[in-house]
């Protein structure tokens, strides 16, 4: 369950694979380095905002029909 803090939502690396439908794996390869990380409470976690987030949401390599469209 998310963090809510003043109106924004920040979701721990696990939580935010899930919330952009990925495996924590590729979170950890191709999407982590490039968001900032917030700490909350003693444990110190790394927590993700979900506006940061929402960048990443629903983008995905196009198809090789699609490149072909372009070109034409």
């Amino acid at each position: 369950m998310p963090l809510e803090i003043d109106g924004e939502k920040y979701y721990t690396a696990a939580e935010a694979a899930r919330y952009l439908g990925i495996s924590r794996d590729t979170f950890y390869r191709n999407v982590k380095d490039n968001l900032r990380p917030y700490k909350h409470g003693a444990l110190k976690r790394d927590y993700f905002r979900q506006s940061d987030l929402n960048r990443y949401k629903g983008i995905y390599p196009a198809s090789d029909d699609d490149t072909s469209d372009a070109s034409s």
